[in-house]
This record gives C-alpha cells, sequence and structure tokens, in this order.
C-alpha cells in the first residue's frame, strides 16, 4: 500500500494542469456569456459535436491503453504507433459526418464551421490523449501537466482575447485547434519519436485482433457520449442558440466539480492503481476503494446543498441577470455531482475487474432511458427537460453501477451508510427548520454543520496518510 502516499503528488500534477484549464475555460466563458447568450450557445453546441468526434476518433481505447501500460503487454511506442494511425483515420470519418450533420441540420455557413473547427480541435485532443494514457501509466503526470499548461495558456488565451475583441464565432471557435496543435506537437516532442514511423500493415492486422477486447471499451464510451449530448441538440431544435446557452452555463459547474474528481483523481490516478491492484493485492484493492468512495460521498454531499440553495445568487451575479431562468435548470442538475463521484469509481473498478461486459449493459440501458426522455421531456419544457433527461439517466446508470460495486466489493459498511444518510437527512432539517426564523446566511450554515463534520471525518488526507 505504499503506492497509496504517491496519490497527493501525483493528483497534484493532474491538478495544476486541470485547475490551469478549469480558471482558464471559467474566465473565457464568463466573457463570452456576457457579450451574447446566443454566440455562447453556438460554441457550446459545436462542443457538444466535438465531443461526440472526440469520441469516435478515440474509440473509447483510452481506458484499454491504460491497462495495457499498466500491464506492459505491449511496448508502448508500437503501440502508441497503432493506436495513432487509427485514430486520425476514425478523426477523419468524424469531420466528414460531423459536416454532413450541419448540412442536414440546415446551420448557418457561419455556425457549420465553427462546428468543424471546433470539432477538429477536440478530436486531436483524443488522438493526443493516448500518449497521457502513457504518462498516468508510469506514473508521469508531471510530463502531461508541462505539456497541457501552455497549451491551455495559448489556446484559451487566444479566445479570451477574441471574445474581448467581439469577434464572430468563426473567429471564436480558433482557439480550440490551436490549443490542441500546440499540445500535440509539444507530446510528440517528449515522446521523442515520431508516432508515424513504426506501422505497416501487419502492425494493422495486430491492432484489429487487440481491438476485439477494446470494442467494449468504444461501446461504452459512445454510450456515455451520446446520453450526455443529446439533450443539447433536442434543446437547440426546440429552445435556441439562448436556451442552450442557459444550459451550458448551468452545466458548466457541475460539469467542473465532476471532471476534476472523475477524470483528474478517478481516471488519471486511481483507475491505474486499482487496475494493478486487483491482479496483485485484492485486499489493498478493496482498502483503496472503501477510502475513496468514502471520501467522494463527504466531499459531493456539501457541493450539493450549496449549488442548490446558492444557485439563485452565483448565477446571475457571475454570467449576468440574463441567466436567471438558469436557476433551475443548475438545480435540477445537482444530483449529477454525486453521481458523476461514485459510479466513476465504480465504473473504474469493475474495468480493473474485467467486468466491462457487465458495465456496457448498464450504459446501454442509460442510453435508451436517455433518448426516450429527450423525445418526452424536451419538446414540452425545454430548459426543463434537458435538464430532466440527464439527470435521470446519471442517476439510473449509476444506480446500476454502484450496487454492483457495493455488492461484489463492499467499499462501505452498513453503519457507514446509515451515516450518511443521517447527515444529509440533519443538514436537510437544518436548513429548512431554520430558514422561517433566521437570516439565509445562518440557516445555510447550520445545514452545512453535519456534512462539513462528515466531511471531516471522512476527509481524503486521513485516507492518504495511512498505509
Amino acid at each position: 500500500m505504499a503506492k497509496l502516499k504517491s496519490i497527493p503528488q501525483r493528483l497534484g500534477y493532474i491538478l495544476g494542469a486541470q485547475w490551469t484549464r478549469d480558471v482558464s475555460w471559467t474566465i473565457f466563458t464568463i466573457l463570452l456569456a456576457r457579450y451574447s447568450q446566443d454566440i455562447l450557445g453556438q460554441i457550446m453546441l459545436a462542443l457538444s459535436y466535438g465531443y461526440l468526434v472526440r469520441t469516435a476518433a478515440d474509440v473509447g481505447l483510452n481506458d484499454f491503453l491504460l491497462s495495457s501500460f499498466a500491464r506492459r503487454e505491449t511496448p508502448p511506442r508500437l503501440l502508441l504507433s497503432k493506436v495513432t494511425w487509427l485514430k486520425c483515420f476514425l478523426l477523419c470519418i468524424a469531420l466528414l459526418v460531423t459536416w454532413s450533420i450541419t448540412l442536414w441540420q440546415d446551420y448557418t455557413p457561419e455556425l457549420q464551421y465553427t462546428v468543424l473547427l471546433i470539432a477538429l480541435g477536440l478530436g486531436l485532443d483524443g488522438v493526443t490523449d493516448s500518449f497521457f494514457a502513457l504518462c498516468q501509466a508510469r506514473g508521469r503526470q508531471d510530463v502531461e501537466m508541462r505539456i497541457r499548461v501552455p497549451a491551455t495558456i495559448i489556446g484559451i488565451g487566444t479566445g479570451i482575447i477574441l471574445v474581448l475583441c467581439q469577434a464572430s464565432p468563426l473567429y471564436i471557435a480558433l482557439y480550440k485547434p490551436i490549443e490542441s496543435l500546440i499540445c500535440l506537437i509539444l507530446a510528440q516532442r517528449a515522446l521523442g519519436q515520431n508516432p508515424f514511423s513504426a506501422f505497416c500493415l501487419a502492425h494493422l492486422v495486430d491492432l484489429a485482433r487487440q481491438m476485439k477486447s477494446g470494442l467494449i471499451f468504444t461501446c461504452m464510451a459512445a454510450c456515455a457520449m451520446v446520453y450526455n449530448k443529446l439533450n443539447v441538440f433536442f434543446l437547440k431544435k426546440y429552445g435556441g442558440d439562448a436556451a442552450v446557452g442557459a444550459y451550458s452555463v448551468a452545466w458548466e459547474t457541475i460539469e467542473g466539480l465532476s471532471v476534476l474528481v472523475s477524470s483528474a483523481l478517478l481516471g488519471k490516478v486511481i483507475f491505474p492503481l486499482l487496475t494493478q491492484y486487483w491482479r496483485d493485492n485484492k485486499d489493498a484493492f478493496r482498502t483503496l476503494a472503501g477510502q475513496t468512495a468514502r471520501s467522494l460521498w463527504a466531499a459531493s454531499l456539501p457541493l450539493i446543498f450549496l449549488v442548490c440553495v446558492e444557485s439563485d445568487r452565483f448565477l446571475p451575479f457571475i454570467y449576468g441577470n440574463n441567466f436567471t431562468n438558469a436557476v433551475i435548470v443548475q438545480q435540477l442538475l445537482t444530483p449529477c455531482l454525486a453521481t458523476a463521484f461514485l459510479h466513476n469509481l465504480a465504473a473504474y473498478a469493475m474495468i480493473g475487474m474485467c467486468r466491462q461486459r457487465l458495465l456496457l449493459i448498464f450504459y446501454l440501458s442509460g442510453l435508451l432511458l436517455n433518448v426516450t426522455l429527450c423525445f418526452w421531456l424536451i419538446p414540452l419544457y425545454p430548459l426543463e427537460g434537458a435538464a430532466l433527461a440527464l439527470t435521470l439517466t446519471k442517476v439510473w446508470v449509476a444506480i446500476l453501477t454502484v450496487s454492483f460495486f457495493q455488492i461484489t466489493v463492499r467499499p462501505m459498511s452498513l453503519i457507514q451508510w446509515i451515516l450518511m444518510l443521517l447527515a444529509s437527512a440533519c443538514a436537510v432539517l437544518l436548513w429548512y427548520g431554520a430558514s422561517s426564523y433566521v437570516p439565509r446566511e445562518l440557516a445555510e450554515a447550520l445545514g452545512l454543520i453535519p456534512l462539513l463534520l462528515l466531511f471531516w471525518k471522512w476527509r481524503p488526507a486521513s485516507v492518504f496518510e495511512k498505509s
């Protein structure tokens, strides 16, 4: 369990890059929202297409690559070469499909090119992620940070300057391919080898054989990305660009907090350890899973409480009074915080346990539910329906994965579950009971007390300091 002591150091490298991007992106989003709600909606719509292109380009292989690199099954540079060729080929196909869809949806020419530019940038990110998977598997998160930070500053910094210059969406969209190209060039230099050099037809055949197991990861990534972004396309049709902008500012807070944990801590630090421990030390696997689950629950509950009770203040304050309609949307999306934390932990644990086929079934059920909810809710209530469609889908998938995780691994005891539920109930009762008699701020502070006490008891520092 000595590797537990290196988790804060590894996480620090990831958070350095993540926070740089989060701060830059937050400034960019705020300025864009105050500049034009419609342009914000167009950029966010283009990002939704871009995330789907990225999913198609990386074909869900990042988790597969992390597992392969951690187990040292294939020479890493050879595997990187194979995957890079495949991703570039799929990226070209995905961009052609995206362009065809924008023509079919009868978007304006400016919006079509905006979508294509951002989709290209995110697709290139999918190509570069293969190298970062190698960094994470080898514990070299510092290399990833030194690449991501300058690329983020230059790319998003360019976007901020263009927004301040009140440029059109087409020019603002240039920030993403600039950021992605810088990231790709720096990654290639750090690798010290041209990833396109070591490839031949025999490698393609070998990769096809390896892709039989990776196909499951591809399907899972596709399902997750589609049910995360499908509601935005429906919202564009039934609510317009302004509604997409309002939904996006509400989702920004939720997504930012979710990605911080699910991507930085779970995906890049905890998951490689879980994969190794499941193979080498089942007791260490169970201990790490339990420590992480308790800490994530304790961290998510105060965040959910604060977002729910303070949305009506900080959303209009940050983004402007035009976004008051986003308050209810953000409140409806708050359960996604807990589901993102716990579902991702359970999903990574299932992958480490080689139960990805069952996980794919869970994802397919979530996709089916999401499509049904989008067709049913969004035409009736565009903004609220878009939020509910995503929240109900994520809650459903989380119930399936966390239940399996709890039954098989038992990361948390019954007493711990009861303690968590009691803390949540006390928080709601204190806040609701005091809100009629004391100032709002004091009622919210009283509601936070039991949640903060639980967080102190299950705080991450106490987990990582113990061996």
